[in-house]
């Protein structure tokens, strides 16, 4: 470790090229565990797209999708674009990692990929960790692999209301590191589903 930190003191590294030097190594095998957790959106933003739906709740949806920006600019300097649910294509979400905003009913373009990220959630419920969360006061927030590329992620940022999902953007400093983050009533707790 001494050799490699004098070698590399003012050089920008990987921990790939660490393991690479001393002859470890890594594989990872996709089908253990999240590949994404909710927080890791954090360092993807220069990648990154804010998708907003507009068929409920779009005032709602974008003043949050705003509120998100807003903070990701002032704290991490990254102007992430906002995009409404149905201006994107698979072809413009595929290299990028995607941030919806709204539960699938309210967003078009969360709800055509829904099954395919492994999110159950209809009719104003959703069901992760083998317990439905009815409640119009219960928010999901949700990482997941970008299922065209899954180099990117996706992070769904919705509540079972439209109050729901305001405060859960607004609370993006606060967020919960897991694979997702469920909010009852005020009170977050961070999960991982099994695989």
């Amino acid at each position: 470790m001494r050799d490699y930190f004098a070698a590399n003191t003012t050089k920008t590294v990987t921990a790939q090229s660490f393991l690479d030097k001393v002859g470890t190594p890594f594989a990872v095998d996709e089908g253990a565990g999240p590949a994404y957790l909710t927080t890791d959106i954090a360092s993807r933003l220069a990648s990154a797209v804010l998708v907003y739906g507009t068929v409920r709740e779009a005032g709602a949806n974008r003043y949050a999708a705003e509120q998100l920006q807003k903070q990701f600019l002032d704290e991490f300097e990254s102007a992430v674009p906002i995009r409404k649910d149905f201006e994107v294509s698979d072809d413009d979400l595929r290299a990028r990692d995607v941030i919806f905003v709204g539960r699938p009913e309210a967003n078009s373009a969360l709800a055509a990929w829904s099954d395919r990220l492994g999110l159950e959630y209809a009719e104003n419920v959703f069901r992760i960790g083998g317990a439905a969360h009815p409640s119009e006061r219960d928010a999901l927030l949700f990482a997941s692999k970008n299922p065209l590329d899954p180099s990117h992620m996706v992070l769904a940022v919705a509540g079972n209301d439209a109050l729901r999902t305001v405060k859960l953007a607004v609370s993006a400093r606060d967020w919960k590191t897991g694979e997702y983050q469920i909010v009852e009533d005020g009170k977050a707790t961070a999960g991982f589903t099994k695989h």
